[in-house]
């Protein structure tokens, strides 16, 4: 018997450094199995936390019925500062495809965070226990700036199996992160394999691969892919592919002031780097292409960042080392006008993909290329 991740994100400090954040509240999100399983446990990171953080309790929902999840045996528990740590191992039957719903109520303010999950909802109080849920309440800010409930301090979600699936990493930014292309990719993998792979999300919005955004909402989006790289993709058991697909958000900072971190050589150089350490470890490789962006910032995307852009994506089709490049910016562009998105493929903000786009994706990756199943 072997554990298998069937939910993952990336953690990333969290958004304003945890200033709009606030504690005492239950999110409540939705997780569909890529395998089956006979006991579950959830894994909790607190990287970026000074001081452990609290845990009030957290409950997964099956068929109606609640699963108490704890951690030495109590169901309101702390996290220390470090890596990462697990729950208790619960003894529940998970089966592929059968949703669970997640609820985590955290009791204290938690800095390791990401907003993966756009079908998240928030409550203030403990509601873990709750037969039936009350009315969501959403900030402002959030309505304002487009952004997700983050589920704070969980990392990993998994289940015993008999037959571990083989994992396969979506390292990416936001386009990643929002699950748009990765969630439907997941399902067609699931229904292909019955259990044999299974598709996590390493993305975290706004990040790059060369450069660490600096100020205080910068921090939100993650450390360099360069660095968080070893963490986020390596670590996983039964690693068996990578989808590499950042790189967007480093032409947009490109400029004379950033030009010694972020070039076509420097990305390059990072991404062959990452492919042969991969390649030693029997790893496939796929590279994706990086999507328009005119459009997504009105003022300041210059012609020099576009030229990067486009140079990028002539390197990444030229090149030979990947197992399998696959053409996002070819699917997603406009055939009239290949700097910005078609109208179909975004969510209005000519970048990120809608549902539309992101069943595109999905339904254009060849499983046996991404797999390497002959």
């Amino acid at each position: 018997m072997d554990w298998t991740p069937i939910w993952h994100q990336a953690a990333a400090p969290a958004f304003a450094m945890g200033l709009l954040a606030g504690k005492k509240k239950t999110v409540v999100f939705h997780v569909m199995p890529q395998v089956s399983g006979e006991k579950l446990r959830i894994r909790f990171s607190n990287h970026y936390g000074k001081k452990p953080y609290a845990i009030g309790g957290l409950t997964v929902w099956a068929q109606g019925k609640m699963h108490p999840i704890t951690r030495g045996g109590s169901g309101s528990f702390s996290v220390p500062v470090g890596e990462s740590c697990y729950s208790d191992e619960i003894p529940f039957p998970v089966a592929q495809g059968e949703e669970l719903e997640i609820r985590l109520y955290y009791a204290s303010k938690v800095m390791d965070s990401n907003m993966t999950e756009g079908a998240a909802v928030v409550y203030p109080g403990d509601h873990t226990g709750d037969k039936e849920l009350p009315p969501a309440r959403r900030e402002g800010y959030k309505e304002q700036y487009n952004l997700y409930e983050a589920v704070p301090g969980m990392d990993q979600i998994d289940v015993l199996t008999g037959q571990p699936s083989k994992i396969i990493a979506a390292f990416g930014d936001s386009i990643t992160a929002m699950n748009r292309w990765v969630k439907p990719l997941q399902k067609r993998l699931s229904d292909a394999y019955g259990g044999r792979y299974a598709l996590m999300n390493a993305g975290i919005s706004g990040n790059c691969l060369l450069y660490d955004i600096p100020g205080l909402m910068g921090a939100s989006y993650g450390e360099k892919g360069v660095s968080r790289f070893e963490r986020d993709v390596l670590r996983f058991d039964g690693l068996h592919g990578v989808i590499l697909a950042l790189g967007v958000n480093d032409a947009a900072y490109y400029s004379k002031k950033t030009e010694a971190v972020i070039s076509l050589e420097k990305y390059a150089s990072a991404v062959t780097d990452i492919v042969e350490r991969l390649h030693k470890a029997g790893v496939r490789v796929i590279a994706q292409t990086l999507p328009p962006r005119i459009g997504f910032v009105k003022k300041g995307y210059t012609p020099e960042m576009e030229a990067l852009r486009v140079s990028i994506n002539g390197w990444i089709r030229g090149s030979t080392m990947f197992d399998y490049v696959f053409d996002a910016d070819a699917l997603l562009r406009d055939q009239n006008n290949p700097s910005v998105t078609d109208e179909r493929y975004h969510q209005g903000d000519h970048l990120h993909p809608n549902q539309a786009g992101g069943t595109l994706l999905a339904q254009a990756y060849d499983l046996k290329q991404l797999t390497g199943e002959a």
